[in-house]
């Protein structure tokens, strides 16, 4: 089983694993910190029969073929590989992710503490977004994102976290720079058209009827951000007042 850090290699074997014995058994450690599978782990292959033939009723007698955990491939397009084990605790999620829909308005700013952000620069009044991610969401207005950036650049600690830690681990962490612009048109007011991926910490899916909307967006260093069709186009939730862009937040 070879794949990204933290993408859920040991959590999937941990679940084929409880189909088929309950678990009990060769369970494997999973973390949501980064890192945290040691070596290889074998664990033979007819352990896993019920789950991956459940129809058949097979039994496997093969003693000599093993599935093994292997440690994550690390990223640098990864947003995670530039975080400390304080500010993981802040971005992973550690439990099933609970979607919530906001509004994002013209010349507003969507961000996920200092590691993503989406201005909404053309197109119509407002669009609605469904974040998943375990980082906190905050809406502003574009100029204001653009201070709250600056002021983080320089040591200042802010409502943008994480990365949190003292002025100099403000001023180290990478710079949020363009990742890039996409021009879309929206086909559904209660679907998704767009998914706007952050890697490593989560996406936020975009929806409205509209003809044409551009947004801008921003990661550290310009990396680990990507469009596609949305994964889950069906759980936008109708976005209530205290959840729009419009709400008050501390500075």
């Amino acid at each position: 089983m070879v794949g990204r850090a933290n993408v859920g290699k040991s959590e999937l074997i941990n679940a084929l694993l409880r189909i088929s014995i309950g678990g009990s058994a060769h369970k494997v450690l999973a973390s949501h910190i980064p890192g945290t599978t040691m070596g290889l782990s074998g664990i033979p292959l007819r352990r896993f029969v019920k789950a991956l033939v459940p129809s058949s009723g097979a039994q496997s007698h093969d003693r000599q073929s093993y599935l093994y955990d292997t440690p994550g491939v690390f990223s640098n397009k990864s947003i995670i590989s530039y975080l400390t084990n304080e500010e993981l605790k802040l971005a992973v999620c550690r439990k099933r992710i609970k979607p919530f829909s906001f509004i994002l308005g013209l010349d507003q700013s969507l961000m996920l503490g200092g590691l993503g952000r989406i201005d909404l620069v053309e197109g119509p009044s407002r669009i609605f977004v469904t974040i998943y991610s375990n980082i906190r969401p905050h809406f502003t207005r574009i100029k204001r994102a653009d201070d709250l950036v600056e002021r983080m650049q320089a040591g200042e600690k802010t409502i943008l976290q994480p990365p949190v830690g003292d002025a100099e681990r403000l001023k180290w962490f990478p710079r949020q720079e363009l990742a890039l612009e996409h021009e879309f048109e929206g086909l559904h007011k209660q679907h998704a058209t767009i998914d706007v991926v952050f890697a490593g910490i989560g996406w936020v899916a975009i929806n409205g009827l509209f003809p044409r909307a551009k947004i801008r967006v921003f990661s550290p260093f310009g990396t680990g951000v990507c469009v596609r069709p949305p994964m889950m186009p069906f759980e936008f939730k109708q976005a209530s007042p205290h959840m729009s862009s419009q709400r008050k937040t501390p500075s």
